[in-house]
């Protein structure tokens, strides 16, 4: 389930007679606006939050039971503390001065691969599961695949292991949470079986035990509502940036002035490069 942009330029299409932007999301004319055809007097009023995000992304509108659970992913990733670099960069950004929008983009900007991104390898991880899942229905056998495949490519298996949690709150809660709703029909659960399978699988592979993260049980939650791996990072920070907003506006309010990434101390911020040494004639190179 990966989607790419069309390998032609922009000019090109546009000189074949295309629009410079195409989009079928928003149609926006004089007095009128519509978002994926209805008009936003309809939605304003009647869709939740995570009802009007899924609906820009995906292009449906998600029921409210599902909209409850998609929500429930915001909300769990919503704050980590100052020791989350993205929470900490817009911190530091505030005690600088520059503007409350600026500091809060400053966070948003170091969610990536590392910090932030393994929602999205996750779904690619189970989407990729799922198919080989569809062609052998076979639980153990997908994951074990899986795995391996993913071992191979020496990559880590995201959605696995946390620095902090051991028994992270967040994904028991999620984790009980989803199976409301795989009862009630909502969900297959298919993504949250394929999850905890690959779990158990890097559990025997690697001999001890091993927890699944805050990651691992978004990203099954996303792929149960089909949501396309490539807008996780996206998602999340939507979500983060609920945090990221709040330590900003603590900071500004409560903090002190330029606040650097640690304290003075040298035992801190240790020099590894060359003695001291002076500038000799002659030894440019």
């Amino acid at each position: 389930m990966i989607h790419t942009m069309k390998n032609r330029s922009a000019l090109e299409i546009y000189k074949e007679g295309g629009a410079w932007w195409e989009t079928e999301i928003s149609h926006i004319q004089k007095n009128s606006i519509e978002l994926r055809g209805y008009p936003i007097e309809e939605l304003i009023g009647e869709l939740s939050y995570p009802q009007m995000l899924y609906l820009l992304l995906v292009g449906e509108l998600l029921d409210d039971s599902k909209a409850a659970l998609f929500e429930s992913v915001l909300v769990a990733g919503a704050d980590h503390g100052p020791r989350a670099p993205s929470i900490a960069a817009a911190r530091m950004a505030v005690t600088c001065g520059i503007s409350f929008n600026s500091s809060v983009a400053t966070g948003v900007n170091l969610l990536g691969d590392i910090h932030g991104g393994a929602g999205e390898k996750a779904m690619r991880m189970l989407y990729e599961a799922k198919s080989v899942y569809d062609a052998h229905k076979d639980m153990k056998s997908a994951a074990k695949q899986v795995c391996q495949t993913w071992l191979a490519r020496k990559e880590k298996i995201p959605g696995i292991g946390h620095q902090l949690h051991d028994d992270d709150p967040r994904v028991r809660r999620l984790y009980e949470l989803s199976q409301t709703y795989v009862q009630q029909g909502d969900i297959s659960g298919t993504y949250l079986r394929l999850a905890e399978a690959i779990r158990h699988e890097l559990e025997q592979l690697k001999g001890k035990k091993i927890t699944m993260n805050i990651d691992g049980v978004s990203a099954a939650i996303q792929c149960e509502l089909s949501i396309p791996a490539e807008a996780a990072k996206g998602i999340f920070s939507l979500s983060r940036g609920m945090g990221i907003v709040a330590h900003a506006y603590e900071e500004l309010t409560k903090g002190a002035l330029v606040k650097g990434p640690c304290p003075n101390e040298e035992r801190l911020v240790r020099y590894a490069g060359v003695g001291t040494r002076h500038l000799k004639e002659g030894e440019k190179i």
